[in-house]
């Protein structure tokens, strides 16, 4: 259960600040990698199946 008396941590994650930044740096990081891994397949459909494009 988190201790809602540490001034450091934020609730409800009960995680401090930077530990929030930290994850939410992940995120956004993993957010980017799927937007290429995606437009990358778009590209490889559309060049493999001429008939939707």
């Amino acid at each position: 259960m988190a201790d809602h008396a540490d001034s450091d941590r934020v609730w409800p994650t009960g995680l401090t600040t930077k530990e929030s930044e930290e994850i939410h740096k992940h995120v956004i990081d993993g957010t980017r990698v799927f937007f290429v891994i995606s437009v990358i397949a778009h590209v490889l459909m559309a060049v493999y199946t001429p008939w939707l494009g």
